[in-house]
């Protein structure tokens, strides 16, 4: 029985760290600072400081609000798409665990999304670019789950969701969507994590399980 509980907590800890690597191979291909490798504070040092940055918006965190970051850059293009703009945002987020017993926690979610102009070749782009994604990154997690953004009968963007099996929730997630207001389509990757001895590591279970 010993063995086998072994073997089976071997198992879970390999996929955990496979899922953190993808997670490292994903912020090596797409941000501009990586959280990954280097400690957090180098990591927001680079990220705030970074000159190609343009609209730079920041709130530092407080009592009564968490810390915000979002820019744009001036040339900072990771897609297969040619991007009218391309943001970054940087945030802490307050995830809830238990309602009940009003459990939280608080995890960071970091941001770059890709823009293309309203019409049907900027939303194939962005659709396009969500297809390539999964085909590249969806067989090394866990598991994974797809939610359709629909008014009436369109479908007007996705949702795929990344989950390994230690996590409460997912450490990756990537969206396009058509936003009809702006006149605009968007590719959007999201990666969450939280601060271990100052790096950052895969948001897991309370327990650990």
């Amino acid at each position: 029985m010993k063995k086998i509980l072994l073997s089976l907590l071997l198992i879970l800890f390999a996929g955990h760290c496979i899922a953190q690597q993808v997670l490292e191979q994903v912020a090596a291909n797409y941000f501009r600072s990586n959280p990954f490798n280097q400690e957090i504070s180098s990591f927001l040092q680079h990220l705030t400081q970074d000159p190609t940055l343009l609209n730079v918006t920041q709130l530092k965190r407080t009592d009564t609000s968490l810390f915000y970051f979002r820019g744009e850059y001036q040339n900072h293009n990771p897609f297969f798409f040619k991007a009218k703009r391309t943001e970054v945002i940087f945030a802490e987020e307050v995830i809830v665990l238990n309602d009940s017993l009003k459990l939280v926690d608080t995890v960071f979610s970091y941001q770059v999304a890709g823009y293309t102009g309203e019409g049907k070749d900027g939303r194939d782009e962005v659709e396009e670019e969500f297809k390539r994604f999964g085909r590249r990154y969806h067989k090394k997690f866990y598991q994974n789950d797809i939610t359709e953004l629909k008014s009436a009968s369109e479908v007007y963007g996705r949702i795929q969701n990344y989950f390994n099996d230690f996590s409460f929730l997912s450490p990756l997630s990537v969206a396009w969507q058509k936003i009809s207001t702006r006149h605009e389509n968007v590719f959007v990757i999201t990666l969450r994590f939280k601060a271990s001895d100052n790096w950052a590591v895969l948001p897991i279970t309370p327990d650990g399980f």
